[in-house]
């Protein structure tokens, strides 16, 4: 499958240095890309209000139903490869019901590629 992953400043350049190599989503819902990423998926990567610029390799991927307890020991294994201390509150994630936790591989820029807007949707499955 395909998805478009629509990422705000400063975790998309964060992704293309490679300094986050795990895209985090946070949800109260059941909503994609929970449930819906796979292994070898492509993940076409959008910064908010631009085209399509990049693309990565789904090399992992784990879902949770959260607990607070739960937030703080991803927040504590997996933070640095986030970017939690990018995060302007964190504390925020505690309200949220489902995590999907995405590992991304081969990261490459590509020639910009215009997709329609997402009305909102912070990802979107193709």
């Amino acid at each position: 499958m395909k998805h478009i992953a629509i990422l705000r400043q400063p975790f998309f350049d964060m992704v293309l240095s490679g300094e986050k190599t795990i895209e985090s989503r946070w949800s109260m819902h059941k909503i994609p890309p929970y449930n819906k990423v796979q292994v070898g998926d492509t993940i076409y990567l959008k910064e908010t209000g631009k085209d399509v610029t990049a693309t990565a390799k789904v090399k992992a991927v784990k879902y949770y139903e959260l607990t607070p307890e739960l937030v703080e020991e991803i927040r504590e294994k997996y933070g640095k490869e986030i970017g939690t201390d990018k995060f302007e509150d964190w504390q925020a994630t505690l309200q949220k019901k489902y995590c999907t936790l995405i590992w991304l591989a081969n990261v490459e820029k590509i020639e910009p590629l215009q997709v329609p807007r997402s009305n909102g949707a912070g990802w979107i499955c193709k």
